[in-house]
């Protein structure tokens, strides 16, 4: 590596020649202050910090250019050389929020959540914000400033967010890089989620019949497994073979959003729409996706407005209604098709599973005429070709 002086001007930086690939990367040195440089190769320009202290060699990476400019490196520099010096300098502290979480986040996040692409994709709008913060440096106005900046969307949103925040905060009071979280303590919004919608016996047949004439197969029948079961569509579309009985009677889904393993009976039209879906299948996905290779199917959102369009028009929708209406359609029609609120809990995985398999074989035998009960209340003409 060289150790040119020059000028951290943007004009003297921008006119930087490039190594080819392959070629060692060239460093520069601060002409006012060696020891803040930049690291150039064919692809990057990094900004580091490199020096000696009693007799120990010191050296950090702090950003890129041209997304940090200087005076901002400088700054970040000076603190790096003043906690050294200061005898206050220890790795986790230096980490930025950025660092942290694709180092310590991300993995965890990977191991234990059961939708870790929402979790990343949360973290896009948290990086933009207050990536290139230090981590210790964040405090509870920063908090606050980033929910105020969210004041566009849902509250429900906004708190998901904040869920979002604090849980990387706990875990880097848990690491011991900070002694508190600046989360704890602020309020969340007040939500609104009171909900009720539940579809008509009307409005589910219309449902029924233009999913099953809808053109994206995939799309559609899962909507329908959602209704004929009451699952949550996010158990629906990750469904594997190997979570399927072998008569196809029940789904044993490993992890729901409780964090416990439930096991979901299954009606016959909801064996029958499984069966045509395992003969298109072509992987161990029930519904594979025929746009990311080795994939599931998305979250079927253009389909189920396809089909209200349609129910619209031909003048059988009531109101609009979410996906997850149709969970709740479900376990309506399963209480007034039963008069047992308790199988109703069991069958959307409401009671911990441990005290449901104390009383399996009774238990079992109700679920499974529950279900198919609950799917003839609700299409008491429907025929599944």
């Amino acid at each position: 590596m060289s150790n040119t002086q020059i000028e951290m001007t943007q004009k003297v930086l921008n006119s930087l020649s490039r190594p080819d690939k392959g070629q060692q990367a060239v460093e520069y040195c601060w002409v006012k202050n060696p020891r803040l440089r930049i690291v150039v190769t064919k692809t990057s320009m990094r900004w580091v910090v490199r020096f000696s202290w009693k007799g120990q060699r010191y050296y950090q990476s702090l950003g890129t250019f041209p997304e940090m400019k200087f005076a901002e490196f400088n700054q970040l520099a000076y603190q790096f050389i003043a906690d050294v010096q200061s005898g206050a300098y220890r790795k986790g502290s230096r980490l930025t929020v950025h660092q942290f979480f694709n180092e310590i986040a991300v993995p965890y996040s990977r191991k234990h959540h059961r939708d870790h692409q929402t979790f990343l994709s949360r973290s896009k709008r948290v990086m933009k914000t207050m990536g290139n913060k230090r981590l210790a440096d964040i405090t509870r106005r920063d908090i606050e400033a980033f929910l105020n900046s969210c004041s566009g969307l849902a509250n429900a949103t906004v708190n998901r967010y904040q869920a979002f925040l604090s849980k990387l905060f706990s875990m880097a009071v848990e690491h011991d890089i900070i002694a508190k979280s600046p989360v704890k303590g602020i309020r969340k919004l007040i939500e609104n989620n009171a909900k009720d919608r539940v579809l008509s016996s009307k409005e589910v047949e219309s449902f029924c019949r233009y999913a099953c004439d809808d053109s994206n197969f995939l799309h559609a029948t899962a909507l329908m497994i959602s209704l004929l079961t009451g699952m949550r569509i996010g158990n629906v579309i990750t469904m594997t073979r190997t979570m399927l009985a072998d008569d196809l009677s029940s789904v044993l889904l490993p992890m729901t959003k409780s964090g416990k393993s439930q096991r979901i009976y299954l009606s016959s039209p909801a064996q029958s729409l499984l069966r045509k879906c395992l003969r298109i299948s072509f992987n161990d996905w029930v519904f594979p996706s025929l746009v990311n290779q080795g994939d599931h199917i998305a979250y079927p959102r253009a389909c189920i407005e396809r089909i209200q369009r349609a129910m619209k028009e031909e003048g059988t929708l009531e109101a609009p209604f979410t996906i997850h209406d149709l969970r709740r359609t479900y376990a309506t029609t399963m209480l007034i098709a039963t008069n047992d609120i308790r199988l109703a809990q069991q069958s959307l995985g409401h009671s911990n599973i441990s005290v449901t398999e104390r009383y399996a074989y009774y238990q079992n035998t109700h679920l499974a005429h529950a279900s198919q009960q609950t799917v003839d209340a609700m299409l008491p003409n429907f025929q599944f070709s």
